[in-house]
């Protein structure tokens, strides 16, 4: 049996420069210089039911100046994926499966999700596999499957604490009207690490929720339930944890979770998006979390070629500490050719001081908080990127 592939590839590369006043958010501010390049492919398999991706990218930043003292001023980050995904009678009727690879360095990987500085050396590797089934199983009823587990492990093995993380979900969605539609999820996820005691959390979340087009400008959508936390021969001083110990100890928690967005269309160029959410898990490094997070953003199409966008947010993580963050950022963007794009950012950042005594988080061994006073940074970023088809579609 013969099969006939339409292929395309896609590739872009991006530069960008940013001038930042503390670019590590630490309680003694000192100005750094970045310069970060970041390269992306997508080759694309297509048949009439089912389509395969292979995908790269890699991002190698650089750092200059006294803010970057006491830091790695080198970042590695690169990864590889494939997916497969075949679909049925209708676009939503579906099933797929994806393997991702991703190693990047220690330090990059805290920083990007904590906000957290830290001298750590080395990579994290990751090791995702995921797979998925969605359905309609009636004219207004839908069922979503999902399933991932990623291991993470590092280089060298003294970098860090290796841990597995496995999620399974349900999703079930029905449309009430052409406008209104009810969603209900379960949620599974198990964390297992690789300390002396082998740690295990079992997280259970149950949600439900709806979304809405109140009107041809105007939507909603909102979800809220519970997670509910068992920890089993944990050594944890975390508000997931309970008492530091030196032999294992086994605890539960309960907390409220929930998500929602509001978008509006002020004007036929002008889109006002509000998201808030409170969430419960683990970071990159395995490190539970309690995250609240407020969100505004507004979009502005000045013509066919510039973009102005504000944003704001505000953020509180809870862990072994109790750390608030706020931001403000304001960007530009150009498009110079359909291939070439230009954008202009100033971004203002603000760490109130933490409450708490203890910065690492007791399972992984990670600081949860770059230090325990206020600080603040303003940066300004250029960043120009090219898209370019290197095989169109049709081949």
């Amino acid at each position: 049996m013969a099969f006939a592939f339409d292929w395309s590839i896609k590739a872009s590369e991006s530069e960008t420069v940013e001038v930042n006043s503390n670019q590590f958010l630490r309680s003694s501010p000192a100005g750094s210089v970045g310069s970060y390049t970041t390269l992306n492919a997508d080759a694309e398999a297509r048949t009439p039911t089912s389509k395969f991706n292979f995908t790269g990218d890699g991002t190698y930043r650089k750092y200059w100046g006294p803010g970057a003292a006491g830091t790695a001023s080198e970042f590695l980050n690169y990864g590889f994926g494939a997916r497969y995904e075949v679909r049925e009678k209708t676009n939503f009727d579906r099933e797929y499966v994806e393997a991702n690879w991703r190693q990047q360095s220690t330090a990059l990987a805290i920083l990007n999700d904590l906000g957290v500085s830290t001298p750590a050396s080395g990579f994290i590797d990751r090791l995702t596999a995921t797979g998925g089934i969605d359905r309609s199983i009636t004219a207004i009823d839908t069922v979503s499957l999902f399933a991932t587990s990623t291991r993470t492990s590092y280089e060298p093995s003294s970098g860090g604490l290796p841990f597995t993380d496995t999620l399974a979900r349900g999703n079930w969605r029905r449309s009430l009207s052409s406008v209104t539609a009810i969603n209900l999820s379960s949620e599974y996820e198990l964390l297992e690490y690789g300390n002396a005691f082998n740690t295990q959390v079992q997280i259970f979340r149950e949600q439900a929720g709806f979304d809405a087009n109140l009107s041809a400008v105007l939507s909603f959508r909102a979800n809220v339930g519970v997670a509910y936390l068992v920890t089993d021969r944990g050594l944890s001083s975390s508000a997931f944890g309970g008492t530091t110990s030196a032999t294992p100890v086994s605890n539960t928690q309960l907390d409220w979770i929930g998500d929602a967005v509001l978008t509006y269309r002020m004007l036929k160029s002008t889109t006002l998006s509000v998201i808030a959410s409170q969430s419960v898990g683990p970071s990159i490094v395995g490190s539970l979390f309690k995250r609240d997070s407020i969100t505004a953003s507004l979009s502005h199409s000045i013509n066919s070629r510039s973009t102005l966008s504000f944003s704001a947010s505000g953020n509180r993580q809870i862990s072994t500490t109790t750390t608030d963050f706020a931001s403000a950022s304001a960007t530009y963007s150009y498009n110079l050719t359909r291939e070439w794009l230009t954008s202009a950012t100033y971004r203002y950042q603000h760490r109130f001081a933490s409450t708490g005594t203890t910065i690492f988080d007791p399972i992984t061994g990670t600081p949860t908080v770059s230090g325990l006073g206020p600080a603040d940074s303003h940066s300004l970023m250029f960043v120009v990127t090219h898209n370019w088809t290197v095989l169109p579609s049709g081949n």
